[in-house]
């Protein structure tokens, strides 16, 4: 692996004092012994220079008797080689003169080289002086090799005559001076000095090395904060890009980049191989409100991934529009799964149980499919609502399916278009009507009361509430329905309770989507306050469904509501989570079992079992129990037999309108008298 350019920067840095150093020292060390050997080299030649002056100028100064230059010459080497002189930087210098043939007078040298060196100055060869540096048995040696030529008549008959034959004349070389200088302790003298000025230097360049070091770590820390800088703000910017175009939960693309990629889809040819697919998990809040969102969002994580292996990203592209709602467009191709085989496909992944954190989730979805059509001209937005009523559909079946759009499913699009542009106007004209249906009570056969349900009449045709009612939750206009039909209610019980000097009371449901805004408490009782309702003969019902999804927003509505005086009752019981636990929470006054339970349970052993039981924990919570859907006399002794306080239904009576409600309390009442 590479190191970063600042880190060799950086070791380059520690290195450089080490360097420098002992470059610094070695070039002393050079300097100091390269001058030495020349001094010591001029210190030679003088010597020999001042030899041959003295001896030539006694020669020519000389008398009879006097001893010859040459016998003195070499007593004087003699006697200064006997003692070596040692200088003040410990060198050492010896003298010898050996001659040829005899050498200086018999003296001859015992050394072969330095004897081949002075034959061949005799031979003339060579020319000197002749100057070398060597090391020799472990000693540093600078030498002078100078031939001793005669120079004078008086010289060459001196040597003759002591040769007893001619041999030299002038001009010859008789011999040669060898001056030698141990240099050995001066080197290592030098080498001290070197070796001080070594660690000097590095003392010197390892703090400037330090210092330098630092500012550059000051400069590399600059430039790795300015990569990490950079690094951040790459990063952060395709973060910002995915979240842009990616949910960041499940990782998966976001509505926009959905509807881009459906756009492209549509604008390439053929059109009508486009496919689209809608989902929706069931009971998803209530998998929030219950195990927790952490589980919830692991749910969505899960869902994700089995989406996935259902439709992968060589076939198509799966999003996630927001909340519980997932969507998918890929292309039909001869070779891949058609629609109807991939909404099967969906459905069963969604099936196997989902663990985590010992919550065991049994997760189900509504799946809808829109196949674009040949025509040209599909727009996006008409393939998604026709995937959107797909879906629709596939929950009003019972969920837990899939349904594919097609003519059936868009003539009921167009008439839930129809149903949800005249519904806001229906509920501001009052064309939203209310209509009661007793609540009788089992032991003495009298009404208990009402339940006010909406009803519209659209043209010459009735639209029921199964049908209206979602559209309204859907476009929002639910709210001011629920309410216009409270306030119908509570009219119509103050009415009648004052006719008939008796208290009538009133029920009316309230929709999941009334507890998502604000301030639902305080428009129920300015309803009851305007009508001259008593809050007490009062109750509002709210679906099962309704209480776990919207938990905490219910109980504190109900909580406040009841604070005046009006009681709460838990609509269709059973059909939901059926949970001890949010029941205890809630305190409702009245819990209705939903009317699922009532209709086989003559003939059917297990459906009375499940009644007996719902009604058994209902009665020990201390709450009213109200049966619906009683329709025959033996469901009613049934009923009474386990001790259900109040009936509902058809065996009692239908909805009834304003009119027929009143003439059924007056003939009660009568019958009573």
């Amino acid at each position: 692996m590479k190191e970063p350019p600042h880190k060799k920067t950086l070791w380059g840095l520690t290195a450089v004092p080490i360097v420098s150093a002992l470059l610094f020292a070695s070039a002393f060390f050079v300097a100091t012994a390269w001058e030495a050997a020349v001094v010591e080299r001029n210190q030679r030649a003088q010597l020999i220079d001042m030899t041959n002056s003295f001896v030539t100028a006694f020669s020519n100064a000389g008398a009879g008797g006097t001893v010859v230059p040459a016998t003195f010459r070499r007593m004087g080497i003699d006697h200064y080689s006997e003692r070596p002189r040692t200088d003040a930087y410990g060198v050492e210098t010896s003298v010898t003169m050996p001659g040829t043939p005899g050498l200086e007078i018999h003296t001859s040298e015992p050394d072969g080289r330095l004897k081949r060196i002075i034959q061949r100055l005799a031979a003339k060869e060579l020319t000197g002086p002749i100057v070398e540096n060597r090391i020799e048995n472990g000693n540093f040696i600078g030498r002078t090799i100078s031939p001793s030529i005669a120079t004078s008549a008086s010289c060459v008959d001196c040597h003759n005559r002591l040769m007893a034959e001619e041999v030299y004349q002038i001009g010859d070389v008789m011999g040669a001076f060898i001056v030698e200088s141990n240099m050995t302790a001066s080197i290592w003298r030098n080498a001290g000095f070197s070796g001080l000025i070594f660690i000097v230097s590095l003392v010197g360049a390892g703090l400037l090395a330090q210092r330098e070091r630092g500012r550059m770590q000051q400069i590399v820390n600059g430039l790795e904060a300015q990569v990490h800088l950079e690094q951040v703000k790459s990063e952060a910017e395709a973060q910002q890009r995915f979240l842009l175009s990616h949910d960041p939960l499940t990782g998966l693309p976001n509505r926009t980049m959905f509807h881009d990629r459906l756009d492209t889809e549509l604008k390439l040819a053929p059109v009508s191989d486009v496919v689209v697919v809608v989902v929706d998990l069931d009971g998803f809040k209530t998998v929030n409100d219950t195990s927790g969102h952490s589980t919830g969002d692991a749910l969505l994580c899960e869902v994700a991934q089995r989406l996935l292996s259902v439709i992968t990203d060589d076939r198509g592209l799966v999003a996630r529009l927001g909340g519980d709602e997932f969507a998918a467009v890929f292309r039909h191709a001869p070779d891949r799964p058609d629609a109807d085989t991939i909404g099967h496909q969906i459905v069963t992944a969604m099936q196997d149980d989902f663990v985590f954190e010992n919550n065991v989730i049994k997760p189900g979805c509504s799946v809808g499919i829109a196949i674009a059509d040949h025509h040209a001209g599909v727009t996006a937005t008409e393939l998604l609502r026709g995937a959107d009523a797909a879906l629709y559909t596939a929950k009003t079946e019972g969920k837990n399916t899939y349904r594919i759009f097609d003519a059936a499913i868009s003539a009921l699009l167009g008439r839930r278009t129809e149903i949800a542009a005249r519904l806001p106007r229906a509920v501001a004209n009052d064309d939203i009507r209310a209509v009661f249906q007793p609540k009788m009570c089992i032991a003495t056969g009298l009404p208990h009361g009402f339940e006010a349900l909406a009803r519209w009449r659209m043209d010459d045709e009735d639209v029921g509430p199964d049908e209206f009612i979602p559209i309204a939750e859907k476009t929002g206009v639910i709210r001011d329905l629920d309410l216009a039909v409270l306030q119908m209610a509570a009219e119509f019980a103050v009415a009648t309770s004052a006719e008939f000097g008796q208290p009538v009371r009133i029920s009316s449901n309230l929709s999941a989507q009334n507890f998502h805004t604000d301030g639902l408490a305080e428009d129920i009782m300015a309803i009851v306050k305007k009508a001259g309702l008593a809050p007490q003969h009062l109750t509002l019902e709210v679906t099962e469904s309704v209480a776990v999804e919207n938990w905490d927003v219910v109980e504190a509505t109900l909580r406040t509501l009841r604070q005046h005086g009006v009681s709460a009752a838990l609509d269709d019981f059973g059909t939901g989570y059926s949970s001890l636990s949010y029941l205890r929470r809630f305190e409702f006054e009245e819990i209705k079992i939903d009317r699922s339970f009532i209709t086989n349970i003559n003939d059917d052993d297990e459906i009375r079992f499940l009644f007996e039981s719902i009604t058994d924990m209902a009665r020990g919570l201390g709450a009213t129990v109200v049966v619906e859907g009683i329709e025959t006399t033996a469901q009613a002794e049934i009923v009474a037999l386990r001790g259900a306080q109040i009936g509902q239904g058809y065996l009692y009576s239908k909805p009834l309108e304003w009119d027929e409600a009143r003439a059924f309390l007056k003939s009660s009442f009568d019958r009573v008298a």
